[in-house]
């Protein structure tokens, strides 16, 4: 496993650090350093992307690259950026699917305005007994409680 980059906290101060590249990201909270981080490595690859296919193009001019290799750069450039992020994200024992903010549509509809939709649908029981009262539990069940 290879260590992109490490998030800390130094007197109150969050730091992200991505030692490949020299970037080092400080701020108040850790989702606004993440934010920055995240900007900030998606324009760097991108740039290098396209360093890449311009460098190949030139190549192909002098016949020293094919055609070929320049599609497949752009591919990888499309594939990565043209293609809204989405992530597994887990907390404790639970997995949602996440979806960038691009995808407003997705979030209106499929996640209900929020930014995780879990992924196991809890109230898919065998006998639509989901939220359905047990006998003897709960209000004017004689239960104190």
């Amino acid at each position: 496993m290879e260590i992109i980059g490490k998030l800390s906290e130094d007197n109150g101060r969050i730091e992200f650090r991505c030692e490949r590249s020299g970037l080092v990201v400080r701020g108040d909270y850790p989702e606004w350093v993440l934010a920055a981080a995240a900007e900030m490595m998606a324009a760097m690859a991108e740039k290098e992307i396209e360093g890449r296919i311009e460098e190949l193009e030139a190549l192909v001019e002098f016949g020293e690259a094919s055609d070929t290799s320049v599609d497949s750069a752009k591919w990888e450039h499309k594939s990565r950026f043209e293609i809204v992020p989405q992530c597994t994200v887990t907390m404790g024992s639970t997995e949602y699917r996440w979806v960038a903010p691009d995808a407003e549509a997705v979030r209106a509809g499929e996640f209900d305005g929020h930014p995780v939709k879990r992924v196991h649908n809890m109230a898919l029981t065998r006998n639509d007994s989901f939220l359905k009262n047990e006998r003897g539990i709960g209000p004017g069940s004689g239960d104190p409680s």
